[in-house]
């Protein structure tokens, strides 16, 4: 700002300092042409054209660094004398005042100054007759050639401000060096920590500005390193895991003993005088429905205790909610089912991987259309629960959960639709609890159901 000041400044002293110097040849041709010629007329003009002291003193503008000419034209514009001898006869193009010039604020003064190709502006002095101008005085003043001056006067400036810039980007670089060597030590520590290092210390010195931020660092890292687990997330997660996984041994054991059951009756088939072959071949394809049962539940099993690496991002709950609409939709619209969303604004973020959490909601919308199948209300909805945690309800009307279904429902493998997996709600139970979640639920028998999620604000 005070730069801009300056140049504006500076250009209207240039334009000032030119107008007096014009001024001046002006006030001095004038006096020499009244001494010359006297009175006016033709004679007078004929004789001002001829005076070589007049002559001289309009030649001199070519002394001055702004000044672009001085001449003596008559009433049409036409030089009859002129400081470049050539133009004499010729007439001149008329020009603004100078005036017009001064009169711009400073910013206008300044593109006028530098605007493309220059522009000439006029001091002018009339020479008077019984009232009347019969001759005048004309000095031309060019912006270029202002513009020239203004450029020479702030080149030590700009040396000065060059210096200055990179004086000042030096000493900010070799402060920033020794001001952020705190923090690029913390955060050498944050790293290690994150790759699982407990008892990591940071060396700060006692005098540092971020010394108190250092002793905060430590206190936690040695609290982290004397109990890196909390007890009862742990808890919480093995009884979880355990309550999930409880069905399995039900799920192994069924095709087990169904497999070992035909292995015997085939042993029994084979081992006869007479085999019937039909038997045989009834046996073997239990068996291997037996087998591929049992593989679907191990596969399964895989899946549940190795999800995904998470991929975890900032996100709304209205964005998380809008990823599903339109395949909701499409599912509830199939049975006729009303399908509401109330994502209150302002909520605060949380941060989940979109995938997963998006197929854990989509696997419970898809669980209530199937639980209508003549129709109901579907209903998603969020709010702000206790503990730094975002609720997140989906809500059906359908015909509800039996009471001695309740405790088993997140259960791997169980399931009360026909052709069901039983892997559905245990992965949207786990995909949740990888989230430092919880889902909790209520059904009531022919009123319908309603999960609650819980995921930590971000």
């Amino acid at each position: 700002m005070l730069s801009a000041y300056y140049l504006s400044s500076l250009a209207r002293i240039r334009v000032e300092e030119t107008k007096a110097h014009g001024q001046l040849l002006a006030d001095a041709a004038y006096h020499r042409a009244f001494a010359a010629a006297g009175v006016g007329g033709q004679d007078a003009a004929a004789t001002l054209a001829a005076d070589d002291g007049l002559r001289s003193i309009l030649e001199s503008s070519a002394y001055s660094t702004q000044l672009a000419y001085a001449a003596i034209v008559d009433v049409s514009g036409t030089a009859i004398a002129h400081s470049d001898g050539g133009l004499v006869g010729e007439k001149l193009p008329s020009s603004e005042d100078v005036n017009v010039l001064l009169e711009r604020s400073a910013v206008g003064l300044v593109r006028a100054v530098y605007s493309a190709g220059g522009k000439i502006y006029e001091i002018r002095k009339p020479l008077l007759q019984d009232g009347k101008e019969f001759l005048s005085i004309r000095v031309g003043v060019s912006t270029l050639l202002i513009q020239h001056d203004l450029e020479r006067d702030l080149r030590p400036a700009l040396v000065a401000l060059a210096a200055a810039v990179g004086g000042a980007s030096l000493i900010a670089l070799l402060l920033a060096q020794v001001l952020l060597h705190p923090i690029h030590v913390i955060r050498s520590g944050i790293t290690r920590l994150g790759r699982g290092e407990f008892g990591v210390q940071v060396d700060l010195p006692p005098d540092d500005e971020f010394a108190e931020l250092g002793q905060f660092f430590n206190t936690v890292s040695a609290r982290m390193s004397a109990d890196p687990i909390d007890p009862r997330k742990a808890l919480k997660r093995l009884t979880t895991f355990t309550r999930m996984t409880a069905g399995i041994a039900h799920e192994v054991k069924n095709p087990l003993n169904a497999t070992v059951i035909h292995l015997e009756l085939l042993k029994q088939q084979l081992a006869a005088p007479s085999v019937d072959r039909a038997s045989v071949d009834e046996h073997v394809a239990i068996i291997a429905e037996q087998m591929h049962r049992l593989d679907e539940v191990v596969q399964g099993f895989l899946k549940f205790i190795r999800p995904d690496e998470l991929k975890i991002e900032l996100t709304s709950v209205a964005s998380l909610v809008e990823g599903i609409r339109a395949i909701v939709a499409a599912e509830a619209g199939r049975s006729g089912i009303e399908l509401s969303i109330d994502i209150p604004a302002g909520l605060p973020d949380i941060r989940v991987d979109m995938g997963m959490m998006q197929q854990a909601l989509l696997n419970l919308a898809i669980n209530a259309c199937q639980a209508m199948p003549q129709g109901g209300r579907l209903r998603f909805a969020a709010a702000v629960a206790s503990e730094r945690r975002v609720e997140i309800t989906c809500e059906d009307t359908g015909g509800g959960i039996s009471p001695e279904h309740l405790d088993k429902i997140f259960n791997l493998y169980f399931t009360t639709k026909e052709g069901g997996s039983g892997i559905g709600l245990s992965m949207v139970a786990r995909s949740i609890e990888l989230h430092d979640g919880d889902i909790e639920m209520q059904s009531t028998p022919g009123r319908g159901t309603t999960f609650r999620v819980f995921l930590p604000q971000a």
